[in-house]
């Protein structure tokens, strides 16, 4: 394959946040180039439910809700523009999302976190009650306790949106490769100079480190932490009234769920993921145990479903950092070496990643919204005595005590 020998920028990674940046990018006409080592969105930009909500989780400090909120109602802005932008529908249904209480314990402390964040200047989040909740999401099965609820949380079809964002890039210019393999980020006296790729180097300004879970094995010095989720998909189903994103807790299990596609099927997963040791939740198998637990997600939720057959599953892996965020920006020592990497929650941030990082390459550093927060430095070769084996809900109770 021929590739170019030089370029302004090269981006590793062609899921959703390396494509966003690559839009923005080729949009100002910069010379930018992608390199993906399977396809478009083969990673957990393709993989995921389609959620989007802004502030997933339980967090209940106020500095870390009010800082995450100005940049996923940002977000949430850019979003609607891209639907107009791209030129490419994605399916973005803004039809709210839930946080569903099965017990009045659950129910108070989802009431008191809807204050917690209402005080840090969330003035959209609510607690409903049970019965507002039933009558609001019908498929929903009885006996709620009560949720908090966001009206502009909803679905997209993360695969389309990331296409759509690759052919806006290309359509600018931007060269995409996939099958493609970075082999190494060159680096010489403190400076990025660019990629080597199958033999061949490719010289660049700029390299941004946009493969999420992967991240580590390119950027060692950043400790990008894999986690393996499960999901199942329906055969196709008659619209569902308000098919809302839930995140709820099911046997002690932290699960995040529901999408209903344009085509009628619908996505549900992450009950009884397996816990395995780090290496092995870049492996894209499900056993039988996770079909099950993901599969009674649907008789558990919604008993007017339990009839209906699934028809795919599969597992995908994104990136975790020890406070939640993401890395975004500059590592540490090296001139022109970014990486945008840790995406938990990719949708709430896919649009206003993109266009930060573009701003601070375009712009000498300078971006519209600080970096700050999601600065690279915080875990520069920082030890994380990661708990071994773990899933989501281990890791989610790890993140408690750090």
């Amino acid at each position: 394959m021929e590739f170019p020998s030089n370029c302004e920028a090269i981006i590793i990674g062609g899921g959703m946040i390396g494509c966003s940046i690559a839009y923005r990018l080729a949009q100002a006409d910069y010379d930018v180039v992608v390199f993906e080592w399977r396809n478009i969105a083969s990673g957990a930009s393709g993989r995921n439910g389609g959620q989007v909500i802004q502030l997933d989780g339980r967090d209940k400090d106020p500095n870390s809700i009010a800082r995450r909120l100005i940049y996923t109602k940002e977000n949430t802005k850019l979003l609607d523009e891209l639907t107009e932008e791209l030129d490419y529908d994605f399916e973005l249904n803004r039809c709210g999302s839930f946080d569903i209480a099965f017990n009045k314990k659950e129910a108070e402390e989802l009431n008191e976190l809807v204050e917690i964040q209402r005080k840090a200047g969330d003035k959209e989040i609510e607690f409903l009650e049970g019965k507002i909740v039933e009558k609001m999401f019908p498929m929903l099965r009885k006996g709620i306790y009560g949720a908090r609820y966001r009206p502009t949380d909803g679905n997209l079809e993360p695969f389309k949106l990331t296409f759509g964002l690759a052919k806006a890039a290309k359509k600018h210019k931007a060269r995409i490769y996939t099958r493609t393999k970075v082999d190494k980020i060159l680096i010489n006296n403190k400076e990025v100079t660019g990629v080597s790729v199958q033999g061949k180097t490719i010289k660049a300004k700029w390299v941004i480190n946009a493969t999420n879970a992967w991240a580590s094995f390119l950027t060692p010095e950043i400790d990008i932490l894999p986690l393996r989720q499960v999901a199942i998909l329906t055969e196709r189903l008659s619209p569902v009234e308000k098919p809302s994103p839930i995140e709820t807790v099911i046997e002690g299990d932290v699960i995040y769920t529901t999408t209903q596609t344009k085509s009628g099927n619908v996505i549900v997963g992450g009950l009884r993921t397996q816990p395995r040791f780090r290496n092995d939740h870049y492996k894209e198998d499900v056993s039988l145990e996770e079909i099950q637990g993901s599969t009674s997600i649907i008789t558990k939720l919604f008993p007017s479903l339990s009839h209906v057959n699934i028809i795919r599953t599969w597992a995908g892996t994104m990136g975790f950092t020890p406070d939640g965020l993401p890395c975004v920006g500059p590592i540490p020592n090296v001139k022109g070496l970014l990486i945008a990497a840790g995406f938990s929650n990719g949708m709430a941030n896919v649009a206003i990643i993109g266009k930060l990082v573009s701003e601070y390459i375009l712009h000498n550093g300078k971006t519209s919204l600080p970096l700050d927060p999601f600065n690279p430095a915080r875990f520069y070769k920082r030890k994380i005595n990661w708990p071994e084996p773990y899933n989501y809900t281990i890791l989610a109770e790890f993140l408690k005590k750090l």
